[in-house]
């Protein structure tokens, strides 16, 4: 059938339209990764900055203790309970979050991995589905090759008949009129 005709036309928009959809669907999950990158690169960065201005209050609440150190005799003792207790809590706060984000890089990872084999799956679906579509195209073709062939087939036939109709009539006309005028 040649490519030109309106048939092997409709098929081929047929199948871009499925080829263009494919790549849009592509195309937006390749956008929900990129905003999950950038999600977790701001958690990344946030955590980072949280836990400077972690380390920074730290470091001011140690100066302070030293401080207190240095000017009250005999608290010593004391001032090292404090500062354990105070580091112990910031120890925890700091693993809460490095666990939190962790925790959400490996949803985001996990999430992305389940997408890239639903991407792998639908192209093989895909594939599936654009080689029915050109078995149905072919056979599609063929069935009309075939019907026009047929009607061609039957009208030369139909033709045939009425011609050895009208011969048979023509004859019985002559054999009539040799008749009659005999």
């Amino acid at each position: 059938m040649p490519e030109d005709n309106p048939l092997s036309m409709a098929f081929e928009v047929q199948r871009r339209a499925i080829e263009q959809s494919n790549e849009a669907f592509k195309r937006s999950l390749q956008f929900q990764k990129q905003l999950s990158e950038s999600l977790v690169g701001g958690l990344e960065s946030g955590a980072e900055a949280q836990q400077r201005s972690a380390e920074m209050t730290r470091d001011a609440m140690h100066s302070q203790l030293d401080m207190i150190e240095s000017t009250v005799p005999g608290s010593v003792a004391g001032i090292e309970q404090v500062r354990e207790a105070i580091d112990e809590q910031f120890d925890a706060v700091e693993q809460a979050g490095e666990q939190a984000l962790e925790m959400t890089e490996e949803g985001i990872e996990n999430a992305e991995e389940a997408t890239e084999a639903y991407v792998d799956s639908l192209d093989e679906q895909l594939s599936a589905l654009l080689d029915a579509h050109a078995d149905l195209e072919a056979q599609t073709g063929q069935f009309l090759d075939q019907t026009e062939s047929q009607l061609e087939q039957l009208r030369e036939q139909s033709q045939a008949q009425v011609d050895e109709q009208i011969e048979q009539l023509l004859e019985r006309i002559e054999s009539l009129r040799s008749e009659i005028e005999s």
